[in-house]
């Protein structure tokens, strides 16, 4: 049987009338421009000049290291505290720091 053959009573098999969705999509520079359009309008500037003035920030700044808050009288105080049963939540809020981080200096010690 041949594929090319017409059937009786059915069009002629057209691959862009099938997928019209293809011609659509596949025209994507339009698409494109019309999303660099609508950027620009909903920041109120030119995206180059949105960039630029980003592009200057300053990054923000890196937090501190954990052994440059504490001393080290305070770590060995935290860890004789939970050595003595203070739970870590409780410590954690009387050193200042985070609950991870009161984990960290427990497991360092041991």
């Amino acid at each position: 049987m041949a594929l090319d053959r017409e059937i009786p009573g059915q069009e002629p098999f057209s691959p862009v009338r099938k997928v019209p969705r293809l011609v659509a999509y596949s025209n994507t520079l339009t698409q494109v421009v019309a999303l660099h359009e609508a950027v620009e309008r909903r920041l109120g500037a030119p995206i180059g000049q949105v960039a630029s003035s980003s592009a200057s920030a300053v990054a923000p700044r890196r937090p501190r290291s954990l052994y440059q808050r504490l001393t080290p009288t305070q770590i060995d105080a935290l860890v004789a505290a939970y050595r003595a049963g203070v739970r870590q939540p409780v410590l954690a809020e009387r050193y200042g720091i985070g609950l991870t981080s009161v984990k960290k200096l427990i497991r360092s010690a041991s």
